[in-house]
Formats: C-alpha cells, structure tokens, sequence
C-alpha cells in the first residue's frame, strides 16, 4: 500500500493507495455514518460495508442536482446522524461532490471519508476538498471547499470499470503530465507505468498543488486545464452525453492550439495532445455545433471576471501559465482554428 499525505491549511489527512483496503475500518470511530453511493457501485462493494446506511442515487452526472442534495439531507435526519457521525462516499466523481458537499453543510459540517471507485476520483476529485453540485445553468456552480478526513483509493474497483470509464479517468493523469510532469508525460506516451505508481504519482501532484494554495485563488488553477471549455461543453451537450474526462480531453487539445496561436506554447503541441489522448482511447475534438454554443458561454466558467477567463496554458510539456484572457479572444481564436 501507498500513502500520501495532504498537508493544507484547511486539513490535513492521508489517502491510501492499493489493494484490499476497501473497508468500514476508517468509519468506525464515528458515532454513526451513512454511505452515500449509485446504483451502478452498490451492488459491486456494498458487501464490504456491512453495518452501512445507505443512500443510493442514480450513476451518472444529472444525479449532480439540488433535487438530491436535499433528500440526502433528509435521508440523514433520518439515520439520526448526529455531529459527531460521518458521511462516505463510494463511488465516482459525482457521488465524491455531492455527498461532501451535504457533508460540508449538514449540520454546519460533519466529518466526510472518501472512497473513490473510478480512476477519475482517484487521481483527482476525491483530493483536495473541492465539493459541489450543478446547477443547470453551469457545472459545480453551488459548492465548498471542504476536506475529507481520509481518502481511501482501492485500485482493485478500477477492474470494475468499462474501457470508456477507465479512459475518462486518464484524461486527467494526462491532465497532471502536460502542467507538472514531464517524466509522466515520457511514461504514457511509451505507455508504461504501473496503475499504483500512477495513482500515487498524480496524488502526489495534486496534494502539491492542494497545500499551495487551498482555495484555489492563485497556482491551483492550474489544474483547470482543459476545463474551461471542457466544462463549457458538458453543459451545453446535456450532462450525461460525455463524462467529464472525455471533456477535459477535448477541452485539452482546445487550450493546446488556443496557446500555440498565442505563441505561449510550444508548436506542435495541439499534435502532441492529439496523439497521447488517442492512445488511450479519448476523443480529441466536439461536434461543430457543440463546440460553437460551449464558446458561447465561456463567461459562465467560475474563474470568468467581467468579459475575461482565467485560462490556463502549457507554455512547455510539464509546466503551467494562467493568463486571463478576453473571452472574445478565445472564441475568435477557437473559431478560427476549429470551425
């Protein structure tokens, strides 16, 4: 098993590694706990949790909503989950941002355990605190920052998951090469590496990038590569149509030619993406008129202030720039190029 620690203002906590620690153990010393999970994982881990009270949702991302929000709430009173009980999540990234975000706000705040399932949660959205809920209007649009007390990434469940899944999640390990790690980067192209060592590797990154700066005001956003439009697209197709790697995939190969026109990054980038997201099976550019509407509302992105976009760029493989751009830009740029 590996261990890596986060070590941040706002909490500190470890996050397991490996194989053959799904378990309650992390639960127990809590008055009481619910689980919150979909119906896709429950019946695939809920044998490891045997004293569990559940609360079950359907898989995918409109599950994301207020609706469920409230009746996890509800489901709580409930179970009569005082302040001193927890809430877990099991299961993706959808479930890690809802049930922390209850977590973060029932009952101004009770201790939360992550359990991610899906290569996605556990290189990324389960570390660092960042919990919300959609709205339709835009993605994680009503959330917190609000640190779960352990995470605990059993990679066996990533036997579990379907080849699209599994690509989704290694959208964001290429995510974390391309702003941080250039031997990463070396790895996947030649298509090495153990999924242990990888996990660990991107946690390691992320818990960097979480202790730094952990309200993402200022180097964190580096980590929205590929997000901003990648978010963009996924509202405007519908929540459900891609998962978010898929994306974050796109929305990397959108960043990449948007950085190599304004001479920040390095020429053949846009290629390079191209090549490394093909490898494992993700898709590389959005249907015209999807891409056209998602740049229609790139100033309904979190970061947008005014008619600018924090947006971030790879000015070399392995490192980061966050410039704020005029969104006019983007979209003439994008247009241009993609359209």
């Amino acid at each position: 098993m590996r261990k890596v620690l986060v070590n941040a203002e706002n909490g500190n906590y470890n996050i397991e590694i490996g194989k053959g620690i799904l378990s309650d153990a992390p639960l127990k010393s809590y008055t009481d706990y619910a689980i919150v999970t979909d119906d896709v994982v429950y019946p695939l881990f809920g044998k490891n949790f045997p004293g569990a009270k559940w609360i079950i949702l359907p898989a995918g991302e409109p599950s994301k909503n207020m609706r469920n929000l409230e009746m996890i709430y509800q489901k709580l009173m409930e179970y009569g989950i005082d302040r001193k009980g927890a809430v877990a999540a099991l299961g993706g990234g959808v479930v890690g941002d809802i049930a922390g975000f209850a977590a973060a706000t029932f009952k101004r705040g009770i201790a939360f355990i992550q359990y991610p399932t899906t290569l996605l949660a556990q290189v990324d959205s389960s570390v660092g605190g960042k919990v919300a809920v959609n709205l339709e209007g835009g993605k994680n649009m009503v959330g917190a920052f609000y640190q779960p007390a352990a995470v605990i990434a059993e990679t066996a469940t990533l036997e579990t998951l379907d080849s699209r899944q599994y690509a989704a999640g290694m959208a964001e390990v290429i995510k974390y090469a391309y702003i941080y790690d250039k031997e990463l980067h070396k790895t996947l192209m030649e298509g090495r590496g153990e999924i242990e060592d990888i996990v660990g590797r991107c946690c390691e990154i992320k818990a960097d990038y979480v202790k730094r700066d952990p309200y993402d005001t200022g180097v964190r956003m580096q980590l929205n590569y590929g997000h901003t439009i990648g978010h963009a697209i996924e509202t405007v197709a519908g929540y459900g149509k891609f998962l978010h790697g898929e994306a974050v995939a796109m929305g990397m190969v959108y960043a990449a030619r948007l950085g190599e026109a304004l001479g920040v990054s390095p020429a053949g980038l846009a290629e390079d993406t191209q090549v490394l997201l093909k490898k494992y099976g993700l898709p590389v550019s959005a249907e015209p008129g999807i891409l056209e509407e998602a740049l229609k509302i790139l100033l309904a992105d979190k970061k947008a202030e005014g008619s600018r976009v924090s947006f971030v760029l790879i000015d070399e493989i392995g490192h980061a720039v966050t410039q704020k751009l005029e969104a006019g830009q983007i979209q003439k740029i994008i247009k241009e190029l993609c359209l």
